[in-house]
Order: C-alpha cells, then sequence, then structure tokens
C-alpha cells in the first residue's frame, strides 16, 4: 500500500519558460567565470555538453549535472543560481496544485525530493504556494547526492523510515527521476508537468 508520494520539483510541480531562462544564463554566468571566458563562449560549452549527455539522462539535461561534468561543483552552481535569480519575481500561487496536494494529503505523507538546492527550492514552493503541504524536503544539501543515484532516494526513504513498495514517486524525467526510483522497486508516476499534477488526486482517489 502505497504511503509516501514523492515529488520532483522543478519541470513537475511547474513549467516556467522564464525560470528555465534565467536557470541557463546563470548556467552560462558561472561557467564564464569557472572557465574565464565569454558568456557566448560558454553558452556553447554547456550546451554542446547537455548535447552529448542526454542519450544518457534524457531532455532536458539537468544543469546541476551538466555542469559538474564540466568542472563545476554542485556548491558552487548553486552559489551562483541562488545569487542570480529568485523563482518568486517569476512564479504566482497555484490554485489547482494546492488544491490537488491538499487533497492528497488526507491520504499520504507528500515529500520533495530535488537535485535543487535548499534555498532555490524553498523559493519555488512558497512562491507557488504549497510549501507547508510537505512533511519532507530534499535537497542537494540534505546528503550531497544527486539524482539519478539511487542512493539519493535510497537514504531518504530510509531517513522516513518506510519501505520502497510504499512510495510512489512522481515526476517529469525517466532517466533521472524515474528509473533510480523503480530500481528500488518504488511504484512511480511520469507527468509531463503540473497539468498532469493536477489529476493526481483523482488518480489516486482522493477527489
Amino acid at each position: 500500500m502505497i504511503k509516501v508520494i514523492i515529488f520532483d520539483l522543478d519541470g513537475t510541480l511547474y513549467q516556467s519558460a522564464v525560470i528555465r531562462s534565467k536557470f541557463a544564463e546563470a548556467a552560462y554566468h558561472a561557467i564564464a567565470k569557472l572557465k574565464r571566458t565569454t558568456v557566448a563562449q560558454a553558452q556553447q560549452l554547456v550546451e554542446h555538453k547537455r548535447a552529448q549527455m542526454r542519450s544518457t539522462y534524457g531532455d532536458p539535461v539537468p544543469y546541476t549535472l551538466t555542469l559538474r561534468s564540466i568542472g563545476m561543483s554542485a556548491e558552487q552552481w548553486h552559489t551562483e543560481n541562488i545569487a542570480y535569480f529568485d523563482p518568486r519575481d517569476y512564479l504566482e500561487e497555484d490554485e489547482r496544485l494546492l488544491n490537488c496536494l491538499s487533497a492528497l494529503k488526507k491520504r499520504y505523507r507528500l515529500v520533495i525530493l530535488t537535485n535543487n538546492n535548499s534555498v532555490q527550492t524553498d523559493r519555488t514552493l512558497e512562491a507557488l504556494g504549497v510549501k507547508h503541504l510537505f512533511d519532507r524536503i530534499y535537497t542537494y544539501n540534505t546528503f550531497k547526492l544527486l539524482k539519478p543515484d539511487p542512493e539519493f532516494v535510497r537514504r531518504a526513504i530510509e531517513e522516513m523510515g518506510v519501505r520502497p513498495e510504499e512510495c510512489c514517486f512522481v515526476g517529469d524525467r525517466y532517466n533521472v527521476d524515474l528509473e533510480p526510483a523503480r530500481r528500488l522497486n518504488m511504484h512511480i508516476y511520469e507527468v509531463s508537468g503540473p497539468s498532469d499534477v493536477y489529476t493526481l488526486a483523482r488518480d489516486f482517489g482522493c477527489d
């Protein structure tokens, strides 16, 4: 029986072209600084590397994984993107998401598990108006691990004191979000974005 629903954050609970652009800009500026090159040259390097990584991680390839492969630590990248932009400037409360998660919370424990950092994660959930609904929020800062490493997921469910088969992972990227969960014998639920999340309460019998 499912007791816990674990959600990815970016691309799953919200989608924003502006925030995608801000993450991209932050990545280009961060690599330009690291490599002591121009932003334009850094953009070429980052996007070339992302194209190479698509066969492994799917599309889009997370910037955290891309920049790490170029030589920037997750800590450096998170420091850069925290300073570069604030999601609260671009997101607003999502009433449909709030209603869906509120219904699910009556029956399940709700959890976030994201490669994002704790600062940007908190900012995003606050902007969407749903932070208070989550029992646990796992970010890179929690264990210094990144999806698709299944150890990130395994340690989270161990910390919660539940078995893998009692959890369902909801995410928008199979290779990054769902494959590691599947390998741990968890239930998985693939979405293309928040429009699919809105129907979860119905699909899980909570509406």
